[in-house]
C-alpha cells in the first residue's frame, strides 16, 4: 500500500473570539480534517483593534501582503491584514482577491456564522463547502432588537443591499451549503428555495463520551439553573434572564442563578443589585471544560434568554449531560429544545412566561428525570462525533473525490487500496472568473469612493480643490 501524501486543506473563517462558537467549528474541521489525513490550516482576515489612524491601516494592508502565522494558536492559523474599509468590503481582501494564497491548498471549507468571508474565494471559482450558523439579516436583527447600535446602524446603511448580494452570491455558487441548526434550514430553504439539493442539516458536534450525564445521587446538593454564554453579548439579553430569575427565586427560596462564559460587566452585577438577587447570582467568568462539564451536569436546568442565536453550542453539551433547556424562541433553539423531550420553548423577550416555565419544570421533578433521560438519547441520535463526521466526511468527498478523505473511505468501505495521487482540487487556472472578480470589485470599490466623496464634497473642495485652482491660475 502507498502511504498516505498529506494534503493541504484551508479552514476559511472569521476573527472570532474564543470561546464561542465560531472557533468550536473550526476546531472540529480541524478535527476531522486530520483524522482524514489533511493538514488543516485555518485562515482568516485579521483587524488590528489598536487606536491607529486610517492611512496606518491601508499602510499595514499592503505591507502584509503575505499571510503570516499566528503563532498563539494551537492549531496552525494565517492571518491576512484586512482592508480599513466598511463591512460591505471588509473581506474582500487584496491578497484574497488577487494573491496565490488559495491556490497552495488543495481544499478550501468554511466555518462561521454568516458568511461573507467566503466571497474571495467563490468568486474566483474556487469550490468551498459552506458550514454556517445563521444567515446574516437574523443576526443583524437580533442585535439590533437589544439596542445594539452598529447593528442598527448596518441595517439602514444605503449598502446593506450589497451584504445582502454577497451573502446571496456565496449560497448559490458554492457546491455544498451545510447549515448547523434546523431553524437556519428553514429559512435558508424558505428563502432561497432553488438551492435546496445543495442544502443540508449538518449540526456542530458534542463529545458525547466527554459531556455525560451524572447519576442523580451523585449531583451536587446545591440546586441551581445555568447560563453558559458570552454573557456581556448584548444577544445573548442577561438582563431578561436576570429579570426572570428574580421572580423564579421569589418561590425557589433555595435556587442559584450560575452564569459562565465571560466576566460580567459593571451594568450586569448594577442590575443584579438592583433586582436585589446579588447573593443569589454567582458569575463564573471562563471555566476549564472539566469544570464546565461539572457545572452542566450539577445544573436544574439550562436557561437560554437570547434574542437571537444561529444554534447555540452550549445548548447541546448541556442537552448531552442529560440538562433538560428552557430557552426563548430565538432561533438556534427551535427544532432542538421539544417539549417532552429535551425542554421547553417561550416567547421571546417576555419575562413572565420564562420565569413560568422555569418555575412549572422546577417544581415538577419526575418530569424533569424523565427530560434528563430523553435529553440523553436525543443527543446521542443528533450530533453524536459519528454522527456528524459521517455527514460530514460524505459531504466532503462528494465536493472533492479524489481526497485523501475519499479514497480512505474507499478503502475502509471496500476493502481495496488505490494510489493515493495528491491532486489539486482547488480551481488554480480560472483566469476568466478571476477577472470578473477583480471587476466587480474595482466597482463597488469606485460606488464606495463616490459615496464618500459625495458626503465629503465641501471639505474635499475648500481644503483640495480651491487652493489647487489657486495654483493653477
Amino acid at each position: 500500500m502507498i502511504p498516505p501524501i498529506e494534503e493541504q486543506t484551508c479552514i476559511l473563517t472569521l476573527q472570532a473570539a474564543r470561546p464561542g462558537g465560531v472557533p468550536t467549528v473550526v476546531d472540529w474541521w480541524h478535527t476531522f480534517l486530520t483524522e482524514w489525513g489533511h493538514q488543516a490550516t485555518v485562515l482568516y482576515a485579521a483587524y488590528e483593534e489598536e487606536p491607529i489612524s486610517y492611512i496606518e491601516r491601508l499602510r499595514r494592508t499592503f505591507h502584509t501582503w503575505n499571510t503570516h502565522i499566528q503563532a498563539e494558536f494551537a492549531i496552525r492559523t494565517l492571518a491576512s491584514a484586512a482592508p480599513p474599509v466598511p463591512i460591505w468590503l471588509f473581506y474582500l481582501v487584496p491578497q484574497w482577491l488577487l494573491g496565490s494564497v488559495f491556490s497552495r491548498f488543495d481544499q478550501i471549507v468554511f466555518a462561521g456564522g454568516p458568511i461573507h468571508a467566503a466571497i474571495a474565494p467563490v468568486l474566483r471559482g474556487f469550490p468551498v463547502i459552506i458550514w454556517m450558523g445563521t444567515l446574516y439579516d437574523d443576526e443583524l436583527s437580533g442585535k439590533a432588537a437589544v439596542g445594539d447600535k452598529w447593528a442598527e446602524g448596518i441595517l439602514k446603511s444605503r449598502f446593506l443591499p450589497i451584504l445582502g448580494w454577497q451573502e446571496t452570491f456565496v449560497l448559490h455558487h458554492a457546491p455544498r451549503i451545510l447549515v448547523q441548526s434546523p431553524y437556519t434550514l428553514g429559512r435558508i430553504a424558505e428563502k432561497f428555495p432553488e438551492i435546496h439539493k445543495k442544502l443540508d442539516l449538518v449540526m456542530v458536534p458534542v463529545d458525547t463520551d466527554i459531556f455525560v450525564p451524572l447519576l442523580e445521587e451523585s449531583k451536587s446538593a446545591q440546586r441551581y439553573v445555568l447560563n453558559i454564554s458570552r454573557i456581556n453579548d448584548p444577544r445573548k439579553n442577561i438582563p431578561l434572564l436576570l429579570e426572570a430569575f428574580s421572580l423564579v427565586a421569589s418561590i425557589e427560596s433555595d435556587l442559584y442563578l450560575i452564569l459562565a462564559g465571560d466576566d460580567p460587566v459593571q451594568s450586569l452585577i448594577n442590575y443584579c443589585n438592583q433586582l436585589g438577587i446579588q447573593d443569589r447570582v454567582v458569575f463564573r467568568g471562563q471555566v476549564s471544560k472539566d469544570d464546565l462539564v461539572r457545572l452542566y451536569q450539577n445544573a436544574e436546568l439550562m436557561v437560554i434568554s437570547s434574542a437571537q442565536e444561529g444554534l447555540g453550542i452550549a445548548m447541546l453539551e448541556a442537552i448531552s449531560c442529560g440538562t433538560p433547556v428552557v430557552a426563548t424562541d430565538c432561533g438556534g433553539p427551535e427544532g432542538i429544545v421539544i417539549e417532552d423531550i429535551t425542554g421547553c420553548i417561550v416567547t421571546n423577550y417576555d419575562v413572565n412566561k420564562l420565569a413560568g416555565a422555569i418555575t412549572k419544570l422546577l417544581q415538577n421533578p419526575a418530569k424533569l428525570k424523565r427530560l434528563r433521560a430523553s435529553c440523553r438519547e436525543f443527543a446521542l441520535q443528533n450530533w453524536s462525533k459519528t454522527v456528524i463526521e459521517q455527514k460530514l466526511r460524505s459531504h466532503f468527498i462528494s465536493v472533492f473525490p479524489n481526497s485523501i478523505a475519499a479514497h480512505q473511505y474507499l478503502e475502509n468501505e471496500n476493502g481495496y487500496s488505490k494510489a493515493l495521487v495528491k491532486l489539486n482540487q482547488v480551481q488554480k487556472n480560472n483566469r476568466p472568473q478571476e477577472i470578473l472578480a477583480l471587476l466587480w470589485c474595482v466597482l463597488i470599490v469606485a460606488a464606495y469612493i463616490q459615496h464618500q466623496a459625495i458626503l465629503h464634497w465641501n471639505a474635499i473642495q475648500s481644503s483640495i480643490l480651491d487652493p489647487l485652482l489657486n495654483i493653477l491660475q
